[in-house]
């Protein structure tokens, strides 16, 4: 296991802030060196600590607004067939494994309340699946940073 110090926890805020930022910029805001930051994000990469750089979406500039947790129980022998059926869709966000009163849940967000109704009667008609819990995001207190909703 890689350790990480309090240098490396700020190149890792400020490439959350801004990953295409120049390295020259980042080590101003570190106050450290180019070649130390270079190193370090090297270093980051390689220990697999930074897994990679992504693109973050403004949904609300693509028309998609609604955004909704779709809980579900789902029989034990059907878990990884049903989460893999989800996952695969281009609205979902993500999917995870949980425990509770739920088994699965997911993440989507869509255009509109019609696309979520589609949603639930199209892609969540499989076998296996016992229930579902829905719930609609109405607002934000602290908005997602990735997606920005």
């Amino acid at each position: 296991m890689s350790i990480i110090d309090a240098l490396d926890m700020k190149i890792i805020r400020a490439l959350q802030t801004d990953a295409r930022k120049p390295i020259v910029q980042i080590a101003k805001e570190v106050n450290a060196n180019e070649a130390t930051v270079r190193r370090r994000i090297d270093k980051l990469l390689k220990d697999g600590i930074i897994e990679r750089f992504t693109v973050v979406l403004d949904y609300h500039k693509l028309g998609r607004v609604i955004k909704a947790f779709i809980g579900l129980r789902v029989e034990p022998a059907k878990l990884k067939t049903i989460a893999e059926h989800l996952a695969k869709h281009p609205d979902t966000q993500v999917v995870y494994r949980t425990s509770g009163d739920t088994d699965i849940v997911t993440e989507v967000i869509l255009e509109k309340m019609e696309d979520l109704n589609a949603f639930l009667e199209e892609e969540l008609k499989l076998e296996g699946i016992l229930g579902t819990i829905v719930t609609i995001v109405i607002g934000p207190y602290k908005r997602c940073p990735w997606t920005g909703l």
